[in-house]
């Protein structure tokens, strides 16, 4: 049955080994006063509400008491009655349903605390484990701490989980830290490779990403950009690198294109010198952007030239390239490709006059189109 604690006066049961308000000793520790029925500790001398002494004087004393109640009491019936009257009607007692009800009403409301209090507190520990599972799974430093400061009162277990994961999280942050002040490849993997799986991981992989781009982009070669795509097969820059990379593939001189070039320029002073026009206007754009340092000069422009230098006592000319080929390659997109030329010629004179100059040797630099012809040429003659 529920009992008042004698301590702190909160209800409790008398089997309840302890007041769960106060936690003083319940159970086998408590009787009631002989004089008012107050619940007490048996260890008490005085009850504190009627102030009866519990001992044995007060138990005699209490004898005492009863024996001479029954002494008055048979004195009473030995005296001569008095003539009965007729008993008043007795008016009904209203107050003892009231105190009843009362009673009744105080009861429920004990119960209905005590479910609040039971519930209130099994929910609290509800809501504990579910912040604790949430915590323990979290990777946010915040999340813990806000489980540490709202549960303070939460399991020991609980908490130093919770203390030992969010210790290692703080690492995991300043090692970030260091790896981004480094900001370097080699300390981005290094931090990958200690901390697998964490928050930073992804951004981690940007940053090598980025790095590595960047490389590429610095080196701006085939190699550096094939370097890149077999890095990274997912990256960021992926699609431009790939096209970056074929563009300076397609850039790259073949022997093919070198055979091309050779055959081009021999041709052309073949023709030069042997006084083919036709063989030499087939070498030739219809509109040179340069021939001589002359803008926009026709196949007329060049056939011109081919005229002076063939002079009356010229008897025979010969040009022979120097093999000294820089070729460079511009891709014009659609398969379309120009390319850049630089290279020496020897000349050969033979004339009929004595005392003439006879050789020289001219630095080239021309241009051929898409279409394999020579676009623009310029010579300049090299000191010997």
């Amino acid at each position: 049955m529920l009992i008042k604690c004698p301590e702190c006066g909160h209800q409790v049961s008398d089997q309840a080994k302890t007041c769960p308000s106060c936690g003083i000793e319940i159970y086998g520790k408590i009787t009631n006063c002989p004089d008012c029925g107050e619940v007490i500790f048996k260890e008490q001398s005085e009850c504190p509400n009627c102030h009866c002494s519990i001992n044995g004087a007060s138990f005699a004393s209490h004898a005492t008491r009863a024996e001479k109640a029954q002494t008055a009491l048979n004195q009473l019936e030995a005296a001569p009655k008095e003539p009965q009257r007729e008993p008043a009607p007795r008016r009904p007692r209203k107050h003892r349903g009231v105190v009843t009800a009362f009673i009744v009403a105080f009861v429920i409301a004990l119960i209905v605390v005590f479910l609040g209090i039971y519930f209130m507190k099994n929910q609290e520990q509800q809501n504990e484990l579910r912040a604790y599972r949430n915590a323990i799974n979290s990777s946010e430093v915040l999340v813990l701490q806000n489980f540490l400061d709202m549960y303070k009162d939460a399991p020991l277990a609980h908490r130093d989980s919770i203390m030992s994961s969010l210790q290692a999280l703080k690492k995991i942050d300043s090692d970030w830290a260091d790896a981004t002040v480094n900001n370097s490849k080699v300390g981005y993997e290094r931090f990958r490779k200690k901390h697998p799986q964490s928050v930073y991981d992804v951004e981690a992989t940007i940053k090598i990403d980025s790095l590595d781009w960047a490389k590429a982009r610095g080196e701006n070669t085939s190699e550096s950009y094939n370097a890149y795509l077999n890095e990274h097969p997912e990256g960021a820059y992926y699609d431009e690198a790939r096209a970056q990379f074929e563009q300076l593939e397609a850039q790259k001189i073949t022997a093919a294109d070198r055979q091309m070039v050779a055959r081009l320029f021999t041709a052309y002073f073949n023709a030069l010198a042997q006084h083919d026009a036709d063989a030499l206007t087939a070498t030739l754009s219809p509109v040179m952007t340069s021939f001589l340092h002359r803008a926009n000069a026709t196949k007329d422009d060049v056939l011109q030239y081919m005229n002076r230098i063939h002079e009356a006592d010229i008897t025979k000319i010969e040009f022979t390239p120097n093999n000294d080929w820089e070729v460079e390659k511009k891709n014009l997109g659609e398969g379309q490709f120009s390319y850049s030329v630089a290279f020496s010629v020897a000349q050969h004179i033979e004339r009929t006059e004595e005392g003439r100059e006879t050789s020289a040797v001219y630095k080239v630099k021309a241009q051929v189109s898409p279409d394999n012809r020579i676009s623009e040429l310029n010579m300049k003659r090299s000191v010997q």
